[in-house]
């Protein structure tokens, strides 16, 4: 899986939304890029705001709940931004605007939900063997007691992510880009990243977002 990230910070100048999702769209185009994806089905997470500090307080649910590095780079920039002279800002020190490769092991979500999956199956098991223990050993009630408040934890609910997601279905880089250009708002504040991958891929981080 790939993806590619633009935030209204990289802008060689300030721009709406819109005219960076124009920026986005031609990077996606652009063949000489390294590690450019092969196929362009595509998940697009966009967040806009009418302040830095309105742009930061959106990505924070997000980044708490799924860090994405260039949106926590955003948001640390549009904290500054908004709160800090303008020599003290932070410098943007992040990746430039190229293709990365990620994983769905590297979505902290997805790992939360399969660590509840594998509780759950681990809780089902043991239910099985612990009926026994519960009829001999008069401790057992303390210790299945113990263990169900452990294995409790095993739920796993998808949070609100703040951010606007679009699944985008493309055969080509032009396909995509021209969905990208149809996306953003006049607003002066704003992030986006295109992860892009199998359908398969692309569902299971929508269903968690």
């Amino acid at each position: 899986m790939h993806n590619i990230a633009l935030c209204y910070h990289q802008a060689a100048a300030p721009c709406s939304m819109q005219e960076g999702a124009q920026l986005l769209a031609s990077a996606i185009k652009d063949d000489s890029r390294t590690d450019k994806p092969a196929q362009y089905n595509a998940l697009l997470l966009s967040v806009s705001a009418n302040s830095s500090a309105a742009l930061a307080s959106s990505l924070s649910t997000i980044n708490e709940y799924c860090p994405i590095a260039e949106f926590i780079a955003c948001a640390q920039y549009g904290q500054s931004q908004s709160t800090l002279e303008q020599s003290k800002l932070a410098t943007y020190e992040g990746q430039s605007l190229e293709w990365q490769i990620s994983a769905l092991q590297n979505w902290l979500p997805l790992r939360k939900k399969q660590i509840a999956a594998e509780l759950v199956a681990a809780n089902d098991s043991g239910k099985q063997l612990i009926t026994t223990i519960d009829d001999a050993l008069t401790k057992a009630a303390e210790l299945k007691a113990a263990r169900d408040q452990r294995l409790n934890q095993a739920q796993f609910t998808a949070k609100s992510s703040a951010v606007d997601v679009q699944l985008i279905t493309a055969g080509s880089a032009k396909q995509l880009a021209d969905a990208i250009t149809r996306k953003g708002s006049d607003q002066m504040y704003w992030a986006m990243c295109v992860f892009v991958g199998q359908a398969a891929e692309l569902n299971k981080i929508k269903e968690v977002l």
